[in-house]
């Protein structure tokens, strides 16, 4: 029982920190791009989610070994090629935000093809076990909605970084962009409300919950149910 109260414990104080650094990530990473007199430090703050994140890709992922020696042999190349990435710090930060952006699009994207089942679909898969029609449709259609914001949002930094200038591309990547991923999940969520019907669609917190949750069954695609997945075709 002890042992579960820590696990809980520690899962609750994981989470806070994630969303803390969530919020504050962004808003050092808008000072440090329009400071251009830290440009080491910039470029620093830059590389260190990629790392974190490829580090912890490498640690869980197998063989564990191999994984981790290429993570600190490209962790060696980017200390060799420091000087480079300082005086071009901005770029780490546009592809940074481009490159999650891309992927994260292509996620979507992919679970629309016609062998897989839509991302937003998996996730109601996950929390009901099966799906009527109409909110498989629905969560087709957000599913590509969400494919399709992503892909837009990573089309606009491209053309802001290269048009608009730093401090405009800097404040609409860092600060911006997080807004507009809120309003069109709580305007969808609105949607929702108006479009299914209250036996079939879940609450704001636990579709929060649910994501957090499973974003690993999520992102690999594993999750089947049979016989409740051939319901999902529009």
């Amino acid at each position: 029982m002890e042992a579960h109260k820590i696990t809980r414990w520690f899962g609750k104080i994981r989470a806070i920190a994630v969303a803390t650094a969530f919020l504050v990530y962004p808003v050092v990473s808008y000072r440090a791009t329009v400071a251009t007199h830290r440009a080491a430090q910039a470029a620093l703050l830059a590389l260190l989610p990629v790392l974190v994140v490829t580090l912890a890709m490498a640690w869980a992922g197998r063989p564990r070994s191999l994984r981790l020696g290429a993570w600190g042999l490209l962790t060696a190349v980017a200390w060799h090629d420091r000087a480079f990435m300082t005086a071009h710090y901005s770029w780490l930060y546009l592809g940074e935000n481009v490159g999650m952006m891309v992927l994260l699009c292509g996620l979507f994207a992919r679970s629309l093809r016609p062998s897989r089942t839509p991302l937003i679909s998996r996730l109601s898969l996950l929390m009901r076990g099966s799906l009527s029609p109409l909110l498989a449709r629905y969560t087709r259609r957000v599913t590509a909605l969400w494919a399709g914001l992503f892909g837009a949002l990573a089309i606009v930094s491209l053309l802001l970084f290269f048009e608009a200038g730093i401090r405009i591309w800097a404040f609409y990547a860092n600060i911006l962009m997080w807004p507009i991923m809120v309003f069109v999940f709580v305007g969808e969520y609105l949607v929702r409300l108006a479009v299914v019907p209250a036996e079939e669609r879940a609450g704001f917190l636990q579709v929060v919950l649910a994501s957090q949750r499973h974003w690993r069954n999520l992102i690999a695609g594993t999750h089947h149910h049979p016989g409740s997945c051939r319901r999902l075709s529009p």
